[in-house]
């Protein structure tokens, strides 16, 4: 009569199936189905462990329960057995059990305790509170110094720097303007002294900063000059037949053409580009902003 394993390999080999493909289904391991299917109990975990693999094996091979419940109530009747007649072994020395506590209160040894917490929280308490503080105080002192660094102005340059730095009109040739069209002479509320006024020219101009403004000059398609004037700076150019000038603040300089003072030719912060004639001046508009085309049938 075969045996429970042999039952059962013949039932898998029946079905076609591989001791890995159970495994895959069970997450039992390979070898504990080889002894299974060997009658190789002793090779198992333990008899808990061989009852619950056959189980499942038996049921993956649809085998009626009187089939293997014999022999599954057979294992564990012999492992009652053994353990029943294990003796159980007695060490060869006392073993050595701690006092059982008796239930007193140390109120000396408490307090020492709580004191000891209570000291180191405030020393932690104290330490960040401290770095807390250094931290506030390092901020603070950074933003006084980015705040006194924003205040500071540019120092002033002395008028004879003025005069070595600024640039020298380009020589023109010498025209002389009408007797109607005489320059008049310069007010002293527009052009300091120490402006440099051009010698000679049908147009001259003088440009004076009340506010920091970048200003470039041309004469036809030469660049006369290209940079930024600060308050109070004065720069004069002059030109045969006209200069045409770009102003980064257009209210922030005064102009006078010809010893006459010329009118805002725009606020404070926009860019204007103004032309200067013998005859006159203009201010160049700028283009206006493409309009959008829409597609038809859309407002």
């Amino acid at each position: 009569m075969p045996s429970l394993g042999q039952k059962l390999r013949q039932e898998r080999e029946k079905r076609g199936l591989s001791i890995e493909q159970l495994s895959a289904q069970t997450r039992i391991n390979v070898q504990y189905f080889q002894y299974i299917e060997a009658d190789d109990t002793a090779s198992l975990p333990g008899g808990f462990f061989y009852r619950s693999f056959v189980r499942q094996y038996a049921r993956l091979m649809e085998l009626p329960e009187s089939d293997y419940q014999a022999t599954l109530d057979q294992s564990l009747a012999d492992e009652s057995a053994q353990s029943v007649g294990r003796a159980t072994a007695l060490p060869d020395r006392p073993i050595e059990v701690p006092p059982i506590p008796t239930g007193r209160f140390d109120a000396a040894l408490e307090l020492r305790r709580w004191a000891w917490r209570l000291g180191v929280l405030v020393l932690v308490i104290a330490l960040c509170s401290g770095v807390y503080t250094f931290w506030e105080r390092w901020g603070l002192q950074r933003e006084e110094e980015r705040i006194a660094a924003a205040r500071v102005e540019p120092p002033a340059q002395k008028p004879a720097e003025k005069q070595q730095t600024a640039p020298q009109p380009p020589p023109v040739a010498p025209v002389t303007p009408p007797p109607a069209e005489q320059p008049a002479p310069l007010q002293a509320s527009i052009l300091p002294q120490t402006a440099e006024i051009p010698a000679s020219g049908a147009v001259r101009l003088i440009i004076r900063a009340t506010e920091m403004t970048w200003v470039a000059v041309w004469q036809g398609d030469k660049q006369l000059f290209a940079d930024v004037i600060r308050p109070g700076e004065t720069r004069g150019f002059g030109s045969p037949n006209q200069l045409r000038i770009r102003l980064g603040n257009a209210g922030g300089v005064q102009m006078e053409w010809n010893g006459q003072a010329v009118d805002p030719v725009g606020p404070k912060g926009q860019v204007r580009t103004v032309v200067f004639r013998p005859d006159g001046y203009s201010v160049v508009q700028p283009p206006p902003p493409p309009t959008e085309t829409k597609p038809d049938g859309q407002g």
